[in-house]
């Protein structure tokens, strides 16, 4: 008995990958020096279709590639995403530039993720999913707490 793989793609995750690539598209719209005529026209040739937004996924792909076989390469993002470890230090950090930590040190964020798990870990890393979204959470709430608190000093 052979097993099949079922794939399944969360509708944020779809809508996300539409508007990066529909951003890709009028990209290389401006990096192309295209007028909208000549926008147009690449569209209606390569699809069908005299609008981005009306492309499905292979319109898509097939504009991008089309614009790509012309010199068009998308930017990347400046903005990269981060991992629950990577944003659980980067919020400690915010605190502690908050004024929201008496200790800012490795040590005390550990001490911190084990009060608040109630499990200790050698590094943020090793969190499971679950825990390190219940730290997240919390030092989100510290955070605000120590901003509000930053912003009262300054008032009086």
């Amino acid at each position: 008995m052979s097993r099949r793989f079922t794939s399944y793609s969360s509708p944020v995750n779809l809508e996300a990958q539409r508007k990066r690539e529909l951003g890709h598209i009028h990209q290389g719209k401006a990096a192309l020096g295209w007028t909208d005529e000549d926008y147009r026209f690449h569209l209606l040739q390569n699809t069908g279709k005299s609008s981005a937004a009306d492309l499905d996924s292979a319109g898509r792909a097939a504009v991008l590639s089309h614009m790509a076989k012309l010199g068009f390469k998308p930017k990347a993002r400046e903005f990269k995403p981060f991992g629950q470890p990577e944003k659980i230090v980067w919020l400690w950090k915010q605190i502690g530039l908050a004024g929201g930590l008496r200790d800012s040190g490795q040590a005390a964020l550990l001490a911190f993720v084990a009060r608040t798990t109630g499990t200790g870990v050698s590094d943020v890393k090793f969190l499971p999913t679950l825990d390190a979204s219940k730290v997240i959470e919390a030092l989100k709430s510290m955070l605000d707490r120590a901003k509000r608190a930053q912003k009262a000093n300054h008032v009086q």
